[in-house]
């Protein structure tokens, strides 16, 4: 009887204890472990240590991807920390991780990590120790809700660091003071109105500002000797300071489309880029079949926006908002108007 009862106890225990064990997607590299929705609570595993989750994967493994159901999970919190728990305890070390599309908030960066791909979260908050020495050559955390990067300081070894579509707006002259190896800085999509060029580090050879607000870029001071991709798409630009070919000598491509610039001012640049052999946008040569909107204009199969078009369009949002107002304004009045009136 007893032998019935306890295995009675192990059927009825059993989904409770597997469902924190995980098991990597079959067929991906040995190399690789996917593991789709795991779900990871640091303040209830501190309560409850027995709700750890555990992962099954061979030693082999030291790439890790987290996937998530974000339709099917839509509106529930599976993992809002990736701490060193996790990425530890959990996860035993890998040195790649990659986590998209999670309802992730914040990280806590582990120090033995060498590359990071937390793309499209809503990550704000990036913990670092200053007394510790981290690997990370590669990080991208693209499209969350990021505004300050004094904690990136300690993050010395990076290589390529992807920051577009956060919600910066300046940058602490000291944050790649340190960043010797730094070649490729992504910053488009951002909320930078002014961008100061010489906190950057000399051995940069990529650097996107692209979809921000920038209305001119400063070149007293400035010198990145191996420079040689500037995006500057979809700004603000009414003018180019042509003393930038002195401050990147080694410039072979510059995007400008989408800028301000009047006609006459954009078709002095791109005679300008042309003679010294620099690229005006990034792809394969067009045949004249680009097709801009209705309110820009085309230089060299380039889309420009007529100058002066982004203050006025914000000026015209506006009052579009006021005529808004009023007009509800008015309907909500004439329907008390009308109510009263029915009242007698």
């Amino acid at each position: 009887m007893r032998r019935y009862v306890s295995l009675l106890a192990l059927i009825t225990l059993w989904p409770l204890v597997s469902a924190y064990v995980y098991r990597c997607e079959p067929g991906t590299d040995p190399t690789v472990c996917s593991i789709w929705n795991l779900e990871y609570d640091a303040e209830i595993v501190v309560k409850h240590p027995d709700r750890l989750p555990s992962v099954n994967y061979s030693s082999t493994v030291s790439t890790v991807q987290l996937l998530f159901e974000r339709y099917y999970h839509n509106g529930r919190s599976l993992l809002e920390r990736y701490d060193l728990t996790l990425h530890g305890t959990v996860l035993r070390n890998p040195s790649v991780v990659q986590i998209r599309d999670y309802p992730l908030r914040q990280i806590v960066l582990p120090p033995n990590l060498t590359a990071g791909d937390f793309t499209d979260n809503h990550i704000s908050v990036i913990e670092t120790n200053l007394n510790e020495t981290y690997e990370v050559r590669y990080l991208d955390l693209s499209h969350n809700t990021i505004r300050d990067l004094a904690n990136f300081t300690v993050l010395v070894q990076l290589e390529s660091l992807n920051l577009e579509g956060n919600w910066i707006t300046t940058l602490q002259a000291n944050i790649f003071t340190h960043m010797v190896n730094l070649t490729h800085l992504y910053l488009g999509d951002n909320r930078f109105y002014s961008f100061d060029l010489t906190i950057l580090p000399k051995g940069l050879n990529v650097l996107w500002l692209k979809r921000n607000r920038l209305r001119g870029l400063s070149m007293t001071d400035v010198l990145l000797p191996r420079l040689r991709e500037l995006n500057l798409e979809s700004n603000m630009l009414s003018s180019l300071n042509l003393a930038l070919f002195t401050a990147f000598p080694a410039l072979e491509v510059l995007p400008i489309a989408y800028n301000t610039f009047a006609e006459e001012e954009a078709t002095r640049i791109i005679a300008e880029l042309k003679s010294r052999s620099i690229a005006y946008y990034i792809g394969m040569e067009r045949g004249g079949i680009v097709d801009c909107d209705y309110d820009e204009y085309r230089v060299a199969d380039v889309c420009f926006a007529p100058s002066g078009y982004s203050d006025w369009s914000i000026w015209v949002g506006i009052v579009l908002i006021l005529l808004a107002v009023l007009v509800v304004g008015m309907f909500v009045l004439s329907v008390r108007w009308v109510w009263k009136q029915m009242a007698y």
